[in-house]
């Protein structure tokens, strides 16, 4: 039995398979066409928040830096704050707007309510979180605090053996 899809997920199905592919642009126009489609059949629904997070997604991805994609994307898990794609693509966003704080909160809320999620782990991997203050009891910005951190970032660089190639 074929399974028939409206003309909305057609097109954000087809969005998602542009995004894996990397064709950034191709995948916006799927997704600005799946809200269309969607903003035809009344009003707004979860779901079109959901093609409003992809679309926001594929704009930054397209543009390297969007405001309008961190606002779509905001603005879906705010209404919808019970889905970890979504929390994923604010926390992808983010990060392409530089703003790495309110990435990894996203991270954090995404894999809150799925742990295992392949994205938001994939992505985690790929960046360092900041070490601990040396210091904890005095502010990161401390003169101290930042001259004890770079000799111990300098240190562990001289202590950790390069990788090998033949792995």
């Amino acid at each position: 039995m074929e399974t028939t899809f409206t003309p909305a997920e057609k097109s954000f199905r087809d969005g998602l398979d542009a995004l894996d592919a990397r064709k950034y642009r191709e995948a916006a126009a799927h997704f600005q066409k799946a809200m269309e489609h969607e903003s035809s059949d009344g009003p707004v629904k979860l779901v079109r928040l959901k093609y409003g997070s992809y679309f926001g997604l594929a704009l930054t991805l397209a543009s390297g830096r969007s405001a309008e994609g961190q606002q779509l994307c905001e603005q879906a898990v705010k209404r919808e704050f019970l889905d970890a794609d979504l929390f994923c693509n604010l926390g992808i966003v983010s990060l392409r707007n530089r703003n790495k704080k309110l990435a990894f909160q996203a991270f954090e809320k995404g894999l809150a309510i799925q742990p295992r999620h392949a994205r938001i782990l994939e992505h985690l991997s790929t960046y360092e979180r900041r070490s601990e203050p040396v210091l904890p009891k005095l502010s990161r910005d401390h003169l101290l605090n930042r001259a004890l951190g770079r000799l111990r970032h300098q240190v562990k660089r001289l202590v950790t053996p390069p990788p090998r190639d033949d792995e």
